[in-house]
């Protein structure tokens, strides 16, 4: 048997990722240390292109947002169970293009293979928000939820170049 390291396959601790210059692009599995591994890699990457902090944070939010309702929503994994082992795998991606004026955005796209269930409003004071605080401060989102997984697409608004 190979080494965890040689397996190809993400674990919680280690993933497949590369954050170039140019795109972002992991493979994690989905547990609930992802959303942090993801916050971590995907600021590293915005800040290699150099992107304002105030923007930065914000879409940083946004893709943790994405994978964690992929971790708890797509694949069930609850909160008040963390330890329980990742049955799937949530894949980020992400290249920063420019606009028409000059500027640029980052398009993020955050997939899961977990099985889509129509967002319903939560009861608690806490739960519930998150798509509605996502679209808020991006300029665009777009969620798209078939049998086969969930896609989410994250543009930011455009900052200069």
């Amino acid at each position: 048997m190979a080494p965890p390291s040689d397996r190809g396959e993400p674990t919680a601790g280690r993933s497949r990722s590369t954050a170039s210059h140019g795109a972002l692009r992991m493979r994690l599995l989905a547990e609930w240390v992802t959303p942090s591994l993801a916050r971590d890699r995907t600021a590293e990457w915005l800040r290699r292109h150099r992107w304002p902090q105030e923007q930065l944070d914000d879409l940083v939010f946004a893709v943790s947002e994405a994978v964690s309702n992929s971790v708890e929503h797509g694949y069930g994994i609850s909160a008040r169970d963390p330890a329980r082992p990742g049955r799937g795998q949530v894949e980020v991606d992400g290249h920063v293009r420019g606009t028409p004026d000059g500027r640029r955005q980052a398009v993020v796209t955050v997939r899961d293979a977990g099985t889509w269930r129509r967002p319903a409003r939560a009861t608690g004071a806490d739960r519930g928000r998150g798509l509605d605080l996502m679209a808020s401060f991006m300029a665009h989102l777009q969620v798209d939820g078939t049998a086969s997984g969930t896609t989410v697409v994250i543009t930011s608004p455009p900052v200069p170049a």
